[in-house]
């Protein structure tokens, strides 16, 4: 009897088959989970940043127009100047200018509300223009970003305007959500190199201070005396007896430099005392790295010979020597100036010069240098009022989470904001600086 036998699987062959295919299976299918996974993540991650950066943009074009004041004030298209903004206007767009306490006078365009209602985010408030088609002005706009639920809104509500706008309403402010899923949301203004209270350098370390005085410096090199007036000082004082380099025998300026003479006085607090420059000139220290300005008017006298003088020959200049000896910082130059010859006794304005160092300067003083080789000239009066020295605490910042004092908010000149955004679990973060050069009055 003949047995024919089938081929097949036999049992423990087909249980390693399907252990075998279940592996491929379950390893195909965690791969295609994590692909998937990737994928989401990937477009959570790509929607988060775009979100962020979207509402970054925004949040940047309102803080870039904060403290805006100026257009045109008419709307006629004939008439194109620019006008700096009255009174009225400034206030508005200013927190609280008026405010009876000096120290809490806030010439600002923006508050902002660190850790707002206990979240952990912060809120900023902000006050600028709005203008016609034509760049008049039209309305004094407040906009605040804020976060209600880990939801960031928009609310813009108009405080004085020509017209109305129906998405920046005077009455209620109209709300817009921004985004949803906020993170973080933080604001921090940048802390300017200097306070309020220490801009002031010289005469006086307080802005109160209009008095000075000037000492001559004479009997060491080139530098002749000249006549101060009045000596012990004040808010005005007069400079005359210019020494004359020129020759009358030839018709020709001197230009031998060992009979070249010079005038130079140095500014010194007022006081009785009448003693050698270098003893009495206000010694100061100038600072690396920070913005300095050196400012005085000159009033003029009617018809005095100093208008002849001449540029390019005649020799007027502000700058800083050294008190002992007299020597000029070689990483500081003068500044050359020349007379009035427009205005009046009571002239105001002002010359204005400004500087920085890289390196700390001990032991300077303010001097003034003349040298005149116009044969009229040094014949005039040169008149010296409003001089001060004092530091540009909007030129330099850094940032911190210090709180700013609330009259140094007018010198602030830049914010730094930091937003996290979270989209399915994943977070798009964006960190920025603004400036914002329209805050607070100008320097």
């Amino acid at each position: 009897m003949n047995f024919k036998f089938k081929t097949g699987f036999t049992l423990m062959e087909l249980m390693v088959y399907i252990a075998l295919l279940g592996g491929i299976v379950l390893i195909a299918g965690q791969a295609f989970s994590d692909s998937t996974k990737m994928r989401i993540r990937t477009q959570s991650m790509l929607q988060a940043n775009q979100i962020v950066g979207n509402v970054s943009s925004i949040l940047k074009d309102d803080i870039a127009q904060l403290g805006a004041k100026s257009s045109t004030e008419t709307d006629d298209p004939t008439i194109t100047s620019m006008n700096v903004f009255s009174t009225a206007h400034m206030h508005d767009v200013y927190m609280d200018p008026d405010n009876i306490t000096d120290s809490d006078k806030d010439s600002s365009s923006f508050i902002i509300t660190q850790n707002d209602g206990g979240t952990g985010l912060d809120k900023i408030t902000m006050r600028r223009l709005r203008y016609t088609s034509s760049g008049a002005y039209d309305a004094v706009e407040q906009v605040t970003w804020f976060v209600e639920d880990n939801v960031l809104k928009r609310a813009c509500r108009t405080l004085v305007s020509n017209t109305e706008d129906e998405n920046c309403p005077s009455t209620d402010s109209a709300i817009v959500i921004i985004a949803e899923g906020i993170d973080k949301f933080k604001i921090t203004p940048a802390k300017p190199s200097t306070t309020v209270t220490m801009t002031s350098v010289l005469p006086s370390s307080s802005e109160s201070v209009k008095a000075f005085k000037l000492i001559s410096r004479f009997g060491d090199g080139n530098f002749e005396p000249i006549n101060i007036d009045p000596p012990n000082g004040g808010e005005t004082i007069r400079l005359s007896g210019f020494s004359m380099n020129y020759d009358f025998d030839a018709n020709i300026p001197i230009t031998n430099k060992d009979q070249i003479k010079a005038n130079q006085v140095f500014l010194a607090n007022q006081s009785d005392d009448i003693t050698s420059w270098n003893f009495q000139c206000t010694q100061i220290t100038l600072e690396p790295y920070i913005e300095y300005e050196i400012s005085f008017s000159m009033p003029l006298t009617e018809n005095d010979p100093s208008r002849m003088f001449c540029p390019g020959r005649d020799h007027m200049a502000v700058g800083f020597r050294y008190a002992e000896n007299g020597n000029k910082p070689s990483s500081l130059s003068d500044f050359q100036f020349y007379p009035p010859t427009v205005g009046d006794s009571k002239d105001t304005g002002l010359r204005k010069m400004r500087f920085t160092t890289n390196e700390t300067i001990e032991g300077v003083c303010l001097a003034f240098t003349f040298a005149s080789f116009s044969p009229v000239a040094s014949a005039g009066n040169i008149n010296l009022a409003n001089i001060k020295l004092r530091k540009i605490a909007s030129s330099n910042y850094t940032f911190t989470d210090e709180i700013l004092a609330i009259a140094d908010k007018k010198n602030v000149k830049a914010l730094k904001i930091e937003i996290a955004i979270n989209k399915n679990g994943e977070t798009g973060t964006e960190t920025a600086i603004v400036s914002i050069p329209s805050n607070g009055p100008r320097d």
